[in-house]
């Protein structure tokens, strides 16, 4: 038996744009821009990184006003990435028990299944609460194989941050590469690059894990 299990910002949904609005609005009175690597990582992790001076509880704070602010300006445009659904029907088809794991706050996570009406497609919904570390770590990945009851060496991970992909590495799980928040070249330690859903089919997920 395998298992696919999806992140959820630049995966599900081409997002990036709109999560770098975001943070440049929110927070342009700091003058903070996010480098590439710092996508992907939990909220948690990257505000004390940010605000090493401000409390945790200040930090949540801003970090709470900063994705309630990234979803005001999203929903008018969310939409899945190509071929998205017709993945999910087809992996549902061949019976195939899928997954959500993202760093992203839980309300994100929500919002984004909600609003598409996907929710239903998947086994198991991974959040950074549920975990001890946030990617790069291999924790949410690692228990969304356990709640699915799959081995993680039969599990493929769509990613496009490279924590993400680091974190699907270190869990042992193959990774394909969406190639939405991050140039193909910065891509290239994967077991597949692809720019949307369009570009693979169930019998090619199989064939990675084969």
């Amino acid at each position: 038996m395998i298992a696919v299990i999806f992140d959820m910002d630049g995966v599900l949904v081409d997002n990036a744009h709109f999560h770098e609005r975001a943070f440049a609005e929110y927070f342009s009175r700091f003058g903070i821009t996010l480098a590439p690597e710092m996508f992907g990582r939990g909220n948690e992790e990257l505000m004390a990184e940010l605000f090493p001076d401000e409390s945790r509880e200040r930090r949540l704070e801003l970090a709470v006003g900063k994705e309630a602010y990234y979803r005001q300006i999203y929903e008018p445009h969310i939409k899945p990435v190509a071929g998205l659904v017709e993945l999910l029907e087809d992996l549902k088809n061949n019976h195939i028990p899928l997954a959500v794991g993202s760093s992203a706050p839980v309300e994100n996570i929500n919002f984004v299944l909600d609003k598409l009406h996907i929710r239903h497609y998947f086994d198991a919904v991974v959040v950074a609460a549920m975990v001890q570390k946030a990617k790069p770590a291999p924790d949410i990945y690692l228990k969304a194989a356990e709640l699915l009851n799959i081995n993680p060496g039969n599990c493929i991970v769509f990613e496009d941050a490279l924590a993400g992909i680091a974190a699907a590495q270190s869990a042992g799980m193959k990774v394909v590469a969406v190639a939405t928040s991050l140039p193909r070249e910065r891509l290239t330690e994967t077991d597949r690059i692809v720019n949307d859903f369009t570009e693979i089919t169930v019998d090619e997920i199989k064939q990675i894990l084969s």
